[in-house]
């Protein structure tokens, strides 16, 4: 029978080591695992350039016009919400990964999937909204566009990753959807990108707070 125990962690526990010790009681093979989960209290306002930069950038579709979000993000349930992330790097890289946390209130458009509306998948491909960081440049290197890019993504609820092997010097555009699917306040993670094997070469965008109105 599976026994789950849990520990929840105290201010006294910051930066001190502690010992699990497991005993197995019975017959068969003993299975088990060990997981260490935490949020911090205090998030990174501002963005962080060690070798890569990233800038993320909400923006919806009100009276036919695409509007960038400012913070805070306010946005409705039930509204669509494009998101692009925008990496720079100065240096060829090898085996990049954007991890962009997708904040609570929100669940991102997955186009692959047969329930998904085509309607809704395909603002992911308008053009950018007045004052994006898209007019910064005119090299944006798209999804999939070519061999060496982004080339593989995932959509989950918790997060949108995007993977690559080999990016020559220059500008990535990431782009997806989400739903505001419950109201409320949440706190928007900062997207993270990273050498998956030299983690030292990263960038973090800065932190947000989104709030979701309920639909009356």
């Amino acid at each position: 029978e599976p026994i789950e125990v849990h520990r929840p962690l105290s201010t006294s526990d910051a930066g001190r080591s502690e010992t699990l010790t497991l005993t197995p009681s019975g017959k068969g093979r003993f299975y088990y695992s060990s997981r260490l989960t935490y949020a911090p209290k205090d998030i990174k306002q501002t963005p962080t350039n060690a070798g890569l930069e990233i800038t993320r950038e909400y923006s919806v579709q009100r009276n036919g016009v695409w509007t960038l979000l400012k913070a805070p993000v306010a946005i409705s349930q039930g509204e669509l919400v494009k998101v692009d992330l925008y990496l720079r790097t100065s240096a060829p890289r090898n085996f990049v990964v954007v991890n962009d946390p997708v904040p609570g209130g929100l669940e991102p458009v997955n186009r692959d999937l047969a329930t998904a509306s085509s309607v809704d998948t395909q603002h992911a491909d308008v053009e950018a909204p007045q004052g994006s960081v898209w007019f910064d440049s005119r090299d944006w290197i798209d999804f999939g566009v070519s061999f060496w890019s982004f080339y593989h993504k995932e959509l989950r609820h918790s997060s949108s990753r995007f993977y690559s092997e080999y990016l020559p010097a220059g500008n990535y555009h990431l782009s997806y959807v989400s739903q505001a699917i419950a109201s409320g306040e949440f706190v928007i993670l900062p997207a993270h990108a990273e050498e998956m094997y030299d983690p030292d070469v990263f960038g973090d965008s800065s932190a947000d707070t989104l709030r979701v109105a309920q639909v009356r």
